[in-house]
């Protein structure tokens, strides 16, 4: 009988809890001796994280505030707020240099062979955003074991499962950034693709309509409208009802064929500051498989604030947008 035919042997019989400590370790046994690049699950439940908790090498960042992580959070927890992640006010989304994401993955101190498990609260679906881009910002400096817990904190909670309020001590590592450039894709290099009507990229705006159709605008964007080429694949859609939890992989799966999200050579997603468009990422990427899925980081922040105008379409005239504005301020 081999070791691992041992091991299954031995834990039948035994409650749940014991039965997912015992597959939590086969799979960090796997994970060790496998080849393949990444094993861990990009997508995992309150429970299985929970059996996780007691395996060697994994390390889960809590990226809520500081002072929500401090009340409570999931045990062993280490706190890295979003904020870190992100970039200054008038472009949120501008992706952080090399150097300082190195550092910050070495002061939670993180190590490349370590499966990273990230949260946020779950309170919305907006808020899934934010566990998106950080994994989605710890793939792009190199780490590959990586996985959100879907429906965040508040699934956690929902749960019944154990918190703490106490710090943990962090060792840091020595960490080295392998940049992952194919998960991210330049300005000059999308606006490369869009004034060439690149027939094998499609771009997709992960807003809600009224964002995407030039109806309302964001404070970072000097424009409404969407980049010219862009198609409308909204973040909302993958989540079930209105929680913070995914769809099953089938239905999003659904989703995906019946938009043609998967019959592109590459994919390009985008939003106001790269948070929603994150979101799109990591469903096409890293739950529907789709191959060459590339973030916009900086998203409509950047691409409207250049010196000069770029490729636009859905942008109202002047009284179009003054209309607009007015209708809002009625309905608040």
């Amino acid at each position: 009988m081999t070791e691992c035919g041992l091991t299954l042997v031995l834990v039948v019989g035994v409650d749940m809890k014991i039965w997912r400590v015992a597959m939590a370790l086969l799979l960090w046994v796997g994970m060790q001796s496998s080849a393949v690049a990444n094993t861990a699950q990009p997508v995992v439940d309150a429970q299985t994280l929970s059996a996780l908790l007691s395996v060697p090498k994994v390390k889960v960042i809590d990226i809520r505030s500081a002072d929500f992580y401090a009340a409570d959070h999931i045990p062993t927890a280490l706190s890295a707020p979003y904020g870190k992640w992100r970039g200054p006010a008038h472009n949120p989304g501008q992706l952080a240099d090399s150097q300082y994401l190195q550092q910050l993955v070495r002061d939670l101190g993180i190590a490349q062979d370590e499966h990273v498990i990230v949260y946020s609260s779950g309170d919305s679906q907006t808020d899934f955003g934010a566990a998106a881009r950080v994994y989605w910002t710890l793939k792009y400096v190199g780490l590959t074991h990586l996985s959100v817990l879907d429906g965040g904190y508040q699934q956690w909670q929902k749960a019944g499962l154990a918190t703490e309020n106490t710090t943990p001590e962090i060792q840091p590592s020595d960490f080295i950034a392998h940049i992952n450039s194919s998960v991210v894709i330049s300005k000059d290099e999308l606006l490369a693709k869009v004034t060439s009507k690149d027939p094998q990229a499609q771009i997709i705006d992960a807003r809600p309509e009224a964002f995407y159709e030039g109806k309302v605008k964001a404070p970072t964007a000097s424009t409404p409208g969407t980049i010219a080429g862009a198609k409308n694949a909204q973040h909302q859609q993958w989540f079930s009802d209105k929680s913070a939890t995914l769809k099953p992989v089938q239905e999003i799966l659904q989703l995906v064929q019946q938009q043609g999200l998967d019959q592109a050579a590459e994919t390009v997603s985008f939003c106001n500051t790269g948070h929603w468009a994150a979101t799109n990422w990591f469903v096409l990427s890293e739950v529907a498989k789709l191959k060459n899925v590339r973030l916009y980081p900086a998203s409509l922040a950047e691409w409207t604030q250049a010196e000069q105008a770029l490729p636009m379409k859905n942008t109202p005239s002047r009284g179009d947008q003054i209309l607009n504005k007015f209708q809002q301020l009625i309905k608040k």
